[in-house]
């Protein structure tokens, strides 16, 4: 029997009087597919709260009742539908009532978040249809150390910027390095994301002929150019990020460190660099040692331990160190 849209809301009917359980969780499936995304199949067996074996047995029964979902090979793959499906209205419980006005007051809240007024209507309609019982106090958020430029002109330059990257046009900008101050690229952008709470896009460097980070703050002047460009065969986003930071950011040096007091207790409660252990030492100093790159932002984390650190190696990160401290005390000398 051939089955279609129009009478898919009564089969999931059907389907919940036999397994009750089985089409709650399908449905919830259905419900995470539809909003486009690309999800693996172990995201999608945390986010039902069910066994990953069991989403392959949910996906052939969505597809037995007329669901298009399309499976996407490799190691980055997974599922996600093929064309947008209209789905039986599932309440939400008051946990996740209360998560989405969380997520509302945090995001609403933050500076770098500059879709502000689509999220605000999104999530008005969302919400329009949730039954809210009872009123929490908002979340209280302070975004720390915001950037000095106003969210408008970022919004600018995120819009630009996206505007080039889906028309596929090659930019031209005026770029302020710290390393080498102002300078001119021509970029065919690939993708905007968010890195340490800054506004960041990745793109082909004319010059450099290689794809590069840039920072959209420190975009002085910018337009776009009549070329139309051709994503790089080779480029994958994932070769570009991982877990702690930005892949091609420099090369990754092995630190160790001996820390006592406030900072030890700081330490402990974050992940700073990539393979970090940290081993007691008794009366409450830690020998950690962990991966970091890109060479200012390492004598800035070893300066900002203060007194209560001291770098064991590298031995050419101690040397700069050392001069960076005798910089300090010079600019303190009478």
């Amino acid at each position: 029997m051939a089955y279609t849209y129009n009478n898919i809301d009564n089969n999931l009917m059907l389907m919940s009087e036999l397994y009750s359980g089985k089409a709650y969780a399908c449905i919830k499936m259905l419900k995470i597919l539809n909003s486009g995304r690309l999800y693996s199949v172990s995201e999608l067996a945390d986010l039902i709260g069910t066994k990953a074996r069991n989403i392959i047995e949910y996906k052939k029964e969505l597809e037995s009742i007329g669901y298009e979902i399309d499976t996407v090979s490799g190691r980055n793959g997974g599922y996600r539908m093929n064309v947008a499906a209209n789905i039986p209205s599932i309440k939400l419980s008051l946990a996740e009532k209360e998560v989405m006005s969380e997520a509302y007051d945090y995001l609403i809240a933050k500076k770098d978040f500059l879709k502000k007024k689509e999220f605000v209507s999104a999530f008005s309609n969302i919400m329009s249809q949730v039954d809210i019982s009872e009123q929490k106090d908002r979340l209280f958020v302070v975004d720390k150390y915001q950037l000095q430029m106003s969210q408008d002109e970022l919004r600018k330059r995120y819009c630009f910027i996206e505007d080039a990257i889906n028309a596929k046009r090659t930019i031209e900008i005026l770029y302020g390095s710290l390393i080498n101050g102002l300078k001119k690229h021509v970029i065919d952008p690939y993708k905007l994301f968010i890195y340490n709470n800054s506004w960041f896009f990745l793109g082909w460097d004319h010059d450099k002929a290689d794809v590069l980070y840039f920072k959209l703050n420190r975009i002085n002047e910018y337009s776009m150019k009549d070329e139309e460009f051709k994503v790089w065969k080779y480029f994958k986003p994932e070769n570009y990020f991982d877990d702690v930071g930005l892949i091609n950011n420099g090369k990754y040096h092995h630190l160790v460190m001996i820390v006592s007091g406030t900072r030890a207790r700081l330490v402990k409660e974050r992940v700073y660099g990539k393979n970090q252990v940290i081993e007691e030492l008794g009366d409450g100093t830690y020998r950690v040692s962990l991966d970091m790159q890109n060479d200012n932002t390492l004598v800035s984390f070893v300066l900002s331990c203060g007194s209560e650190a001291k770098l064991l190696e590298p031995q050419w990160l101690v040397n700069k160190v050392k001069e960076e401290i005798n910089s300090i005390r010079k600019n303190y000398e009478d």
